[in-house]
């Protein structure tokens, strides 16, 4: 499936039209949550026998776009996970995401900082809690939340983004060493 092109029957096309509906300026604070609705919706209502969504879980990639909108900047990705497959502790930036389970669960644990921030590059975390996401579930994580993920089994997870990570400054951190790094974002 080519980028941004959608079956006119899929579950995706409706998913994508009501998001797109209800999108806005995109600013509007409630708006990762109503998006999060509407990920479950489509995470219910998605026959496994729908050619986007078979040909995601035939292909097993780590990471495949399925929607980017040129208009308003929102990408929509698919991830095929083996279970153990995870990330450390990371940020969003100035973006929101929203994380949903198709298939499997996930374990997303977030994490605040207790240091002051004075040190450049070095950071302390504190694990504050842990979401489990089964088949059906979203959950929205705003700009700045420190996050992590872990796929307690093989999993297929949506995440959509509120724009591409790409363009933005973002922090990653190492949990053992303290050290962060931030990407450097284009925008």
């Amino acid at each position: 499936m080519a980028v941004g092109t959608i079956n006119e029957e899929s579950s995706l096309k409706r998913y994508i039209t009501e998001v797109r509906s209800l999108w806005g300026d995109g600013k509007e604070p409630q708006l990762p949550f109503r998006v999060k609705k509407l990920l479950e919706t489509l995470l219910a209502s998605t026959n496994p026998q729908e050619p986007w969504i078979a040909k995601l879980i035939r292909e097993g990639l780590p990471a495949t776009e399925l929607h980017r909108d040129q208009e308003r900047g929102f990408i929509l990705m698919g991830h095929v996970h083996e279970k153990g497959h995870g990330n450390s502790p990371h940020d969003h930036g100035p973006c929101w995401v929203v994380y949903g389970a198709y298939h499997g669960a996930v374990e997303i644990a977030t994490y605040r900082r207790t240091d002051d921030g004075k040190v450049p590059g070095q950071a302390t975390l504190e694990k504050k809690e842990v979401h489990r996401l089964t088949p059906g579930r979203a959950l929205p994580y705003l700009p700045g939340e420190i996050h992590s993920t872990l796929a307690t089994e093989d999993s297929v997870v949506f995440r959509f983004l509120s724009y591409d990570l790409n363009q933005v400054s973002r922090n990653f951190y190492d949990s053992a060493t303290g050290a962060v790094q931030t990407s450097s974002g284009r925008c």
